[in-house]
């Protein structure tokens, strides 16, 4: 009974984690706390000897998962920054600047679409880049705000500068409303220790790129 009870409160609380999106910290954190309730857990499993404490167990039980709960839904509260273009900016630029080896090598879209096949969306082509001397030199997983993302390269000919594009599904509920380039909006424009970084919606997905001088 008691392992019954303790997989359904693990698939319960997996269920809860599908939902949301945790960066490292926060999750090491709340591997650190259900650690720590674990193993509080098996000192009250070999203290009870009788039926008796199962009360108290499913009231421990019971309130594990409510902890739980209210740390994931209080991260996300206290995540979620005030000016999310922001936050955004200044993840990019953070990544940009400590660029990390590429995954993959390919000069086409197709090729990118190909590499990235565990994302939930289809990376694009974007029309911010029509007209544009940037060349594709290939890509790797990342993430913005905690959702995974693809992070594509790219430069110019004979000019050392890099650039990077960030791809990831659009969740309104955790970006809120920026500029979309499908309704006529112009991308926002933020700078960050001297970099520039666009930002906008374009066929459901958000897409930030550096603009390095």
């Amino acid at each position: 009974m008691k392992n019954n009870t303790r997989n359904s409160l693990k698939q319960a609380i997996n269920h809860k984690l599908d939902e949301v999106s945790l960066n490292e910290d926060q999750l090491s954190r709340l591997e650190n706390i259900m650690g720590i309730h674990t193993a509080q857990q098996e000192q009250i499993e070999t203290s009870n000897t009788n039926n008796s404490n199962n009360k108290a167990h499913w009231l421990y039980l019971a309130s594990v998962a409510a902890f739980v709960f209210a740390f994931i839904a209080s991260t996300l509260y206290m995540a979620k920054p005030e000016n999310m273009l922001q936050a955004i900016a200044d993840e990019v630029v953070h990544n940009h600047l400590k660029l990390k080896p590429l995954e993959v090598k390919t000069q086409t879209i197709k090729g990118v679409q190909k590499y990235f096949s565990k994302l939930d969306f289809m990376p694009i082509d974007s029309t911010m880049l029509n007209g544009s001397a940037l060349n594709l030199l290939g890509g790797r997983y990342c993430s913005l705000q905690g959702i995974t993302a693809a992070q594509l390269r790219f430069k110019e000919t004979d000019i050392a500068s890099v650039q990077t594009l960030y791809q990831t599904e659009y969740r309104q509920d955790v970006f809120g409303d920026l500029p979309s380039i499908d309704k006529g909006d112009n991308p926002a424009e933020i700078y960050v220790k001297g970099i520039k970084v666009k930002i906008w919606i374009e066929k459901g997905l958000l897409l930030a790129l550096t603009d390095v001088p």
